[in-house]
C-alpha cells in the first residue's frame, strides 16, 4: 500500500501553473492523495526551483501567498551536506543509470523518507527501487 508519495518539482510546478499541460493530471493525483490521507513530500529545492520558475509569470505577492497554502499539504524535506554528497556520488558512479543531479536528489530525498512511490513528469527519471508514476506513460 502506498502511504508516503515524494513528488518531484515538476508536479509540484504543474499543481501552481495551471498553463501547463499535465497540471490537471497532477492536481487530480494530489487532491486524491490528500484524500486518502497520504503523505505528501518535496525537497527545500523544490520549493526554491518553483519559486525561481513561476515568480517570472506570477505577481510577487500572490504567489507567496499560493506557496504558503502548499506549505499547509506538503512535508519539506531538508537538503543538508549529506544528502547533496550522496546524490552527487549517484552521478559519479558509472554502474549507476544517473546523469541529472536534480533527479538524483530528488530520489535520495525520497529514500530518505522511505516513500513508496515517487511521481513525476520526467520521462528519463529513475528511481531504482523505489516505485515510480510518470504522468506521462
Amino acid at each position: 500500500m502506498v502511504n508516503r508519495v515524494y513528488i518531484d518539482t515538476n508536479i509540484f510546478i504543474d499543481l501552481l501553473d495551471n498553463t501547463r499541460p499535465f497540471h490537471k493530471g497532477s492536481f487530480s493525483f494530489i487532491r486524491s492523495s490528500i484524500a486518502e490521507g497520504k503523505s505528501i513530500y518535496i525537497n527545500s529545492d523544490t520549493l526554491t526551483n518553483a519559486f525561481y520558475v513561476l515568480n517570472k509569470k506570477t505577481n510577487l505577492q500572490e504567489l507567496i501567498l499560493i506557496m504558503k497554502k502548499m506549505l499547509k499539504l506538503f512535508i519539506v524535506v531538508p537538503i543538508k551536506n549529506k544528502e547533496a554528497i550522496e546524490a552527487f556520488e549517484l552521478c559519479q558512479d558509472e554502474s549507476c543509470a544517473f546523469k541529472d543531479y536534480e533527479d538524483a536528489l530528488q530520489y535520495i530525498c525520497a529514500k530518505k523518507v522511505n516513500a513508496d512511490l515517487i511521481v513525476t513528469n520526467d520521462k528519463g527519471f529513475i528511481a531504482l527501487d523505489i516505485k515510480l508514476k510518470n504522468t506521462l506513460l
